[in-house]
């Protein structure tokens, strides 16, 4: 009896026959139905198709586009008369009661790891359409948290993001130049100047080690006032004084 063959399921370079590619796809079905792959952000189950998020999710995000701006953007001049960056970007903006915000708290507080990830890759893929501005980084710095914090929590979101931006750009991640060396209350509550008094000189930079790199990316969560990056940024830059730096963000307070 003569096989009739397929080529949507390639083994190497031959082509399977269509009997396998049906028990393959039987086996697939009945994965999905034992153990159906859920949306990474509020765990319904996907349908065929949908990529991590599901269509809900998906729908209500709102993307800045900010790597297609051509003049400043609302993130650039959030820093202006503060410190001097090479460029910012943020993928998402942030508002109350929104897919955003929903994103954010299952990163930060429901230990969604997988969707960090996920979301620092969509990142990265957008900031490859800009190879002016972004091109040029040498490495990705995540904005760290105080052991204590890290421990609690099980995970830095903001290395988890840096994950997902490594993934799609290949910049790799360094750990080791920004540490935070006392432990700081949460800033969520928290206005604009005491933002700034919370976070003022409790970032230390090891930057002996790192001098040779010419353009670095701070990568964060979230920017409401930039009172952390701003601590940030000011540790850096006197450590590393001849070292561009652009901020990084998964979302942006609109």
């Amino acid at each position: 009896m003569k096989c009739s063959y397929i080529s949507t399921r390639p083994k190497g370079n031959k082509l399977v026959p269509g009997w396998v590619g049906k028990i393959i796809s039987w086996r697939d079905d009945l994965l999905h139905l034992v153990f159906p792959e859920t949306c990474l952000a509020c765990d319904r189950e996907l349908v065929a198709g949908s990529l991590h998020l599901c269509p809900f999710c998906e729908a209500d995000l709102k993307y800045t586009y900010f790597e297609k701006f051509a003049e400043p953007s609302s993130l650039d001049k959030l820093f202006w008369g503060r410190v001097q960056l090479h460029s910012t970007c943020a993928l998402l903006e942030f508002e109350k009661a929104s897919g955003t915000q929903g994103i954010l708290h299952a990163i930060k507080y429901k230990g969604k790891k997988a969707l960090a990830v996920e979301m620092g890759s969509r990142f990265g893929q957008r900031l490859l359409v800009n190879p002016e501005k972004y091109g040029s980084i040498d490495a990705l710095i995540p904005v760290p948290l105080h052991p204590k914090k890290r421990f609690a929590r099980g995970y830095n979101q903001s290395e988890l993001i840096a994950e997902g931006i490594f993934k799609s750009t290949s910049v790799p991640v360094i750990t080791d130049l920004l540490t935070k060396g006392v432990h700081t209350e949460s800033q969520t509550r928290k206005g604009r100047f005491r933002r700034w008094d919370n976070v003022s000189d409790v970032f230390h930079a090891n930057a002996v080690k790192y001098k040779v790199l010419k353009h670095i990316a701070l990568i964060d969560d979230v920017v409401t006032t930039g009172a952390t990056l701003e601590s940030c940024i000011r540790t850096i830059s006197v450590a590393l004084p001849d070292t561009r730096i652009t901020v990084l963000s998964l979302a942006v307070t609109k």
